[in-house]
């Protein structure tokens, strides 16, 4: 297997799990809120931010690791892969609203 296979069927996998990393070091080491939430919405409370910036964080690195969980599978079961990014998508949908109810 060489770096021209590899790239032809986890490039894609592997390029989103590099954003989604770059974006849970932003909210875990930096708390930089202002890249996940929009220049429309109301800063969000002193007392709140680091934890809202944590689990906005923790929520970014487990999608990003089921990503790279995915490109992996690929290699083996396409039918696996698609329900292992299926039901990590699922939760985070559900855990992000989840957390946006609590903290705004």
């Amino acid at each position: 297997m060489n770096m021209e296979t590899i790239m032809s069927q986890a490039g894609i996998p592997i390029m989103l799990a590099m954003v989604g990393f770059y974006y849970a070091w932003r909210l875990l080491v930096m708390k930089d809120l202002d890249c996940i939430r929009g220049k429309d919405k109301p800063p969000v409370r002193k007392k709140i931010h680091d934890e809202y910036a944590r689990e906005a964080g923790r929520l970014i690195l487990f999608f990003s690791c089921a990503v790279v969980l995915n490109a992996i599978l690929l290699f083996f079961n396409i039918y696996i892969a698609f329900a292992e990014i299926l039901l990590a998508s699922v939760y985070l949908f559900w855990a992000w609203r989840k957390m946006v109810a609590k903290y705004e």
